[in-house]
């Protein structure tokens, strides 16, 4: 993909979700060019009305856990490639001798971790329902675990590609696990229905920006 197509990409995946932020606090339409505008609630209620959460007490629990146990494989992922860094710093003593694919990875984590407070802080919207029946109800716009298992997975699928290039055979099996991660996380976590289908796409229009970025600095 050409430069000039990941920042169309880029720009424009932020700006819907930039407007995902400002209809949901402010109960505006979303406008969708000459058809006019789109309620987000309504859109939220009707895509939760396709799924029977109602006979399910709220949420289908089995998805839940297991984009969970997702993300916690995602967290691990992002842990062991700072590991490396570590490694680096330690060997070496200079941040500059850091390998700059594992420094622009860390820079990644953290923009994506600044941007990803700063939406949750705003309280757009919260979540449909509770996991635990004794606890309040929590923010859930944009959806952090979506949001982690895109920027960990696709952070992944490179790392793996650049530090183990010359096994082909075992790239391309670990990047078929990451990518099966990537899509699970987002299409099960979608609808397990502890979050709103506007949760999820913030999850993914913030995110994207940030690995395209990323994706700049290691030359992908």
């Amino acid at each position: 993909m050409s430069k000039s197509a990941k920042w169309i990409i880029c720009i424009w995946c932020f700006l819907y979700a930039v407007i995902l932020v400002i209809a949901l606090k402010y109960e505006a339409g979303v406008p969708i060019g000459d058809l006019g505008s789109i309620n987000l609630h309504a859109l939220n209620n009707a895509f939760r009305g396709l799924f029977g959460y109602d006979r399910a007490g709220g949420y289908f629990r089995s998805l839940y856990i297991f984009t969970e146990i997702l993300g916690a494989i995602s967290i691990l992922a992002c842990l062991f490639w700072m590991a490396l860094g570590v490694k680096d710093i330690i060997k070496y003593r200079d941040i500059n001798d850091v390998d700059k694919s594992i420094f622009a990875t860390f820079l990644l984590y953290v923009l994506a971790l600044i941007v990803w407070r700063v939406v949750l802080g705003l309280s757009v919207s919260y979540a449909p329902v509770s996991v635990h029946p004794a606890s309040a109800l929590v923010v859930s716009f944009p959806c952090g675990n979506t949001f982690l298992i895109i920027v960990s997975m696709c952070s992944s699928i490179y790392l793996i590609g650049y530090f183990l290039e010359e096994k082909k055979k075992l790239v391309l099996a670990l990047r078929i696990v990451c990518t099966a991660i990537l899509v699970l996380g987002v299409v099960l976590r979608t609808v397990s229905g502890v979050n709103w289908l506007a949760d999820i796409l913030a999850a993914i229009g913030f995110a994207v920006p940030a690995v395209i970025l990323y994706s700049f600095i290691c030359d992908v």
